[in-house]
């Protein structure tokens, strides 16, 4: 999509159900009233013309409205909402990031500032991050982050000092996650070391639930098969005609986006992804040189896969049925949803010795990923 000036967030998000894009919902429509509200906000401090006593004394502007922290079940839309904000923003204003990549991009930039002998390689990392991540020339004074998460010891021991940096600069935070932010790294490695972060967030942004209600990929995913076999061109258009369905208000071409999967150095690249969301082929996955880290970044960075062309795996295959192994275990342990065109059935899949015993587990998640689980109301 592109940004629209002239529309609030809100109204887009109104356009989207008087089209039928969207069906209405409670939730989301109390979270898009506070993104709406937000979006006057950071429009009016963006404009807002310094007063006579800064000017006299250098203060600095005034302090950045206060951000969002969106939260909720998985389904429930949260990143949709967050791009129908994002995209009202005047070019420049924002940047929309998710905040794997994030984390990948500044512990890249630290890394550098360390190695440029930096006094403060956080701040001076943080600083080349709002910098060299908006064409415009202008740093952004709203940030969106997408599905923040917290595993890695690493990126937990510098978060708190890095979003310190982003604070410090005036930002407006929006962000969307499964958790409340209590709930971050919870169980972690020296997560008291956390804590603080935990504090700057809920003292910086307004923690605000999406409340229940429908999960509305489960609705849309639930109704439809999600194993195609055999692969060919009837069950190719069944399964791409569910990928646009599942992401409708990106239905042309150009509103995909590319994503870039960073792993020690190596890029993964999915060029066909929407609400983080990727199409891709078995070839581009599993026919590659992938490790088992490799998917559990994949798995980190995406909610959900629709792979096509699967083939049959046999003794010849014992590579490519390993790292399928490896991709299923990391999606299904990160909760992530398959939709996928085969060659065999599922239980037929795999005909191959030296994996047969192993594959069974994987079969077995494969399954219960692929079950087609929606009982709702289809009134609603």
């Amino acid at each position: 999509m592109s940004g629209a000036g002239h529309h609030t967030p809100f109204a887009r998000y109104q356009a989207l159900l008087d089209e039928g894009v969207l069906q209405k919902d409670d939730g989301q429509s109390q979270i898009m009233a506070a993104l709406d509200h937000l979006y006057s906000d950071v429009l009016s401090h963006q404009g807002a013309s310094p007063s006579l006593w800064q000017k006299l004394t250098n203060a600095s502007k005034s302090p950045a409205p206060k951000g969002l922290y969106i939260y909720g079940g998985v389904g429930r839309g949260k990143s949709r909402l967050m791009d129908m904000f994002y995209d009202c923003l005047p070019r420049g204003m924002g940047l929309r990031v998710h905040f794997h990549d994030f984390m990948v991009m500044a512990h890249d930039a630290m890394n550098a500032a360390r190695k440029n002998s930096a006094d403060d390689p956080i701040m001076t990392g943080a600083q080349a991050l709002l910098s060299g991540n908006n064409t415009t020339g202008q740093a952004p004074s709203v940030l969106c982050f997408d599905e923040m998460e917290v595993r890695d010891i690493a990126d937990a021991m510098i978060v708190k000092r890095l979003f310190d940096a982003l604070f410090d600069q005036n930002i407006t935070i929006v962000a969307t996650s499964n958790r409340h932010p209590d709930s971050l790294y919870k169980g972690g490695l020296h997560r008291d070391r956390f804590l603080p972060f935990i504090a700057k967030i809920k003292a910086q942004c307004d923690i605000i639930e999406i409340a229940d209600g429908n999960d509305w990929r489960a609705r849309l995913l639930g109704t439809n098969p999600r194993w195609y076999s055999p692969a060919n061109d009837e069950t190719d258009r069944k399964i791409r005609d569910l990928f646009e369905m599942v992401t409708a208000d990106k239905g042309a071409a150009a509103d995909y986006e590319c994503v870039i999967v960073k792993v020690a150095g190596r890029d993964i690249a999915f060029d066909k992804v929407a609400h983080n969301i990727a199409f891709v082929s078995f070839e581009q996955l599993c026919a590659v040189p992938l490790a088992a880290r490799d998917y559990v970044a994949i798995a980190d960075r995406l909610t959900g896969l629709f792979i096509t062309d699967i083939p049959q795996l046999g003794n010849d295959e014992q590579n490519e049925a390993r790292r399928f192994m490896w991709l299923i275990d990391a999606l299904y342990d990160r909760g992530r949803f398959v939709v996928a065109s085969a060659q065999a059935d599922m239980a037929s899949l795999y005909s191959g010795d030296a994996w047969a015993f192993e594959f069974d587990r994987t079969l077995s998640r494969l399954q219960e990923m692929t079950r087609q689980s929606y009982e709702g109301d289809e009134g609603h």
